[in-house]
Order: C-alpha cells, then structure tokens, then sequence
C-alpha cells in the first residue's frame, strides 16, 4: 500500500464495454483531481456498482473502503484466515472478488481488498470509495499531464518519451533512480501521496525549517511537525528534470517516495509491457 496520503497545511479515445449504461460511459472514462490533494481520480464499476476510486501506483493492491462494500450487493468472500497480509497498515484486510472495470479495462473476476479507508478519506477533498492499485492499473496504458492538467486513459501521440530508469517489484511498483546535485536517490513512484518524501542525508539542498501539516495514511490522520526541505532540482531520465522539488525529510531508514507534488510540470506516461511487471513509466522531457 501507499506510504503517504496527503499533507495539508494546519489551518484519449477508448471504447467502454458494451454492458455500460449510456448515461455511465462518459463518467467511466473521465478522470479528474482531487481539489485538496491532488491525486488522480476515476468512476470505476466495481460489480457494476459505480465507485470513486484513487489511482494509485504506490498501492500493489485494489481497496475498497469497507463502508462502500454495502452498495455492491451479492459478491463473492474470500476465505483470508489463513493469510498473512503485508504492507504499512496494521489492519487484517479482508477479501472479495467481483467484476471490475476502470477506462477502458475489465477484470471480470478481480480481487479487491476491504479495509477501513477513513484517514485518506478524511484528507481528501472528495470521499473516496477505494484505490486501484497496480494489480489493476499495470495492464492500462494511461497519461497524467500533470504539466497541462489532463487526464486520460491512453498515450499521447507524437510525443517523444523517455523511459525513467528504476527498479521494478512483481507487484509492479516501480523505485525510481533519481539524483540530486550528484546524490542517487531511490523513490518509490507514489501518485496516491500528495508528498514527497526523502532521506535527510540523501537531500543535498538540505532543510529549510518545521512545518506542522496534517499527514494522512492507511490507518492514521493526524497533525504533526515536520521537516522541510529547502527547493531543490531532481533529475528522473536523461533530459527530464523536476524542478524546485520540496520534500518532506526523514530519516535513513524510513520509507521514502515521489509524490504527485513533485510531478506538478511533468507528463507521466504508463505503457503496458508483458517483459516487465507493472509496464514501464515513461516521461515527456
């Protein structure tokens, strides 16, 4: 699952399947961003039930949030008892499987985890009903221009891409090879974070001072005090810079991630690839 939720300051052409009521189609397709958070947001069916759900590539898995769970009807349960879960949350998720579809893309019999989603939604903007996690969106291609404020399933045409280097989990999260000033640093590519996070010792620009912000995650919101980082440039793939970067700064250790934040004049673009777990992620330079 994703690290980090959101930090709040204190104070393309597809055809939708063919069972899709009209009135559905153009809502399925759409994405769109949470007002407060920034991630990226999408209608889904989920049982043919319609659920707003987080895109995110930080997640390994599909959510639901355990109160939306009602609104799907007959589903199938999974038996997890004898499962032992993994992850950044200390809850025991349960398990159902059911018809899913984001964009263009079906899963006609797709597990989804149930868990109590109340501290991301809480941070947001808009309540959420879920994420969908890479074990959804590693077979989609899609486009966050970010740059331009456009969201869609697809790739843009004649645009030249450039791959980022990193490494790839079998769940198809992908850590970014990043460097700044010199420095290597590894993050994991989290677009359901609003924050970006980086190892103090890693983050040559250094600190710029506290911040006490709102930080949410899986199981917790709260207030907390931070350390911020002073602006600084982080290069992603030959030719492709994000500039003035402002992470939040932890320590050696602690996870650590590129969030939406840092994307804000980027195109990030996902490509299905069967050679790769996830696909690859590529960038507009």
């Amino acid at each position: 699952m994703a690290a980090l939720g959101c930090l709040v300051p204190v104070g393309a052409e597809a055809e939708v399947a063919a069972d899709v009521a009209p009135e559905m189609a153009a809502d399925v397709m759409a994405m769109s961003r949470d007002a407060r958070c920034g991630q990226v947001l999408v209608t889904a069916l989920v049982n043919g039930v319609p659920m707003r759900m987080m895109l995110d590539t930080g997640a390994t898995h599909t959510v639901l949030h355990e109160e939306s769970v009602a609104r799907l009807g007959q589903v199938q349960w999974v038996d997890t008892s004898r499962f032992a879960f993994k992850g950044n949350s200390n809850q025991q998720p349960r398990l159902l499987v059911a018809p899913l579809q984001a964009g263009p893309g079906v899963s006609p019999a797709h597990p989804v985890m149930v868990m109590n989603l109340g501290a991301v939604r809480g941070m947001m903007a808009e309540k959420i009903d879920g994420i969908i996690g890479m074990d959804f969106l590693g077979s989609m291609p899609f486009t966050f221009d970010f740059r331009h404020n456009e969201f869609y399933w697809g790739i843009p045409e004649d645009k030249k891409l450039v791959p980022v280097m990193g490494e790839v989990e079998t769940s198809g999260r992908v850590h970014w090879v990043t460097s700044c000033e010199g420095k290597e640093i590894k993050l994991l590519l989290d677009t359901g974070s609003s924050v970006t996070r980086i190892c103090a010792d890693d983050w040559q620009p250094g600190a710029a001072g506290e911040i006490k912000a709102h930080i949410g995650d899986i199981d917790t919101a709260s207030a907390q005090q931070f350390v911020e980082g002073r602006p600084g440039d982080l290069v992603v793939a030959p030719g492709v810079v994000l500039k003035g970067v402002t992470p939040i700064l932890c320590a050696r250790g602690e996870f650590t991630i590129l969030g939406v934040d840092a994307l804000k004049d980027s195109v990030l673009v996902h490509v299905p690839a069967e050679e790769i777990p996830g696909g690859m992620f590529l960038l507009v330079p």
